[in-house]
């Protein structure tokens, strides 16, 4: 299963979008060089206090929430499309006016994590669809930065949240009510 062919008419603006995230959440996997064997030590570092082994995408937000969120129903994509991609959900109306996309990335750890850079995605993410007014977000996670998008087709609100070893996405198109995008967040994270 493709990504594109989940995001079909109008959930195409935020195709881009996921696509581009997955990359640079690869490309920071793909840095970090994972272990065979356990090299986690019993005297771990004290900022290693939460670790969390994994996250399932689906199961953070659910499609009432996410309808909510955009004003219309909308379902989980990703439900019936036979092989699924791991840390990726998709949620979309019927018509394909609206979409939420949540991607959630675990790290090794917290240090492998935070390296990946919330610049580093907003410069990427502004090549492909006009992505602005970064702003940081307080409580929600241990650090949050929510960003704007536009395209002629719309627009929408990302937010990246670092929680431990953890990268979440939550992409939500249309909407210009960031409350609503911080609202799927915390519940987000709030079930890793």
């Amino acid at each position: 299963m493709t990504l594109h062919s989940l995001t079909s008419g109008g959930r195409r603006r935020w195709g881009a979008l996921a696509a581009v995230t997955v990359c640079i959440f690869g490309a920071a996997c793909g840095s970090s060089t994972p272990s065979s064997s356990s090299n986690e030590s019993p005297t771990a570092s004290p900022t290693q206090a939460t670790h969390i082994a994994s996250v399932d995408a689906c199961s953070l937000i659910t499609a009432a929430e996410a309808s909510t969120a955009v004003g219309t129903t909308v379902t989980d994509l990703t439900a019936g499309a036979g092989a699924q991609t791991p840390g990726i959900c998709i949620y979309g109306s019927s018509n394909g006016d609206a979409s939420i996309f949540v991607l959630a990335q675990v790290y090794p750890d917290t240090s492998t994590a935070d390296s990946v850079s919330p610049e580093q995605m907003a410069a990427v993410l502004n090549g492909q669809m006009g992505v602005g007014n970064a702003k940081a977000v307080q409580g929600i996670g241990d650090k949050a930065f929510e960003y704007t998008a536009t395209s002629s087709t719309g627009g929408g609100i990302a937010i990246f949240v670092f929680k431990a070893n953890v990268v979440l996405m939550i992409a939500v198109s249309p909407t210009t009510n960031s409350s609503k995008v911080e609202t799927l967040a915390k519940a987000a994270v709030g079930r890793f």
